[in-house]
């Protein structure tokens, strides 16, 4: 199949609220995170528009908070 032929595939692209109900916190805790550059997100629209997280952005956060602690030091 040719380039032109292909179907375009859309990337997944999360809301701020999909995210606050998929992870269980309030949507202000996904804010601060964007915020803090903790997770990555895109604005989509005019004038700024609305902040959307790719999947791609999720899954690079939640690899990130579940990689295994090794340097730490027990008292």
């Amino acid at each position: 199949m040719s380039e032109m032929a292909r179907p375009a595939v859309r990337r997944k692209l999360y809301r701020v609220a999909e995210l606050a109900k998929l992870w269980d916190v309030d949507g202000s805790t996904v804010y601060r995170m964007i915020y803090a550059g903790r997770l990555r997100a895109e604005r989509h629209g005019a004038k700024g528009g609305a902040i959307r997280i790719p999947a791609t952005a999720v899954a690079e956060y939640e690899a990130s908070v579940a990689a295994p602690v090794t340097d730490v030091a027990v008292a």
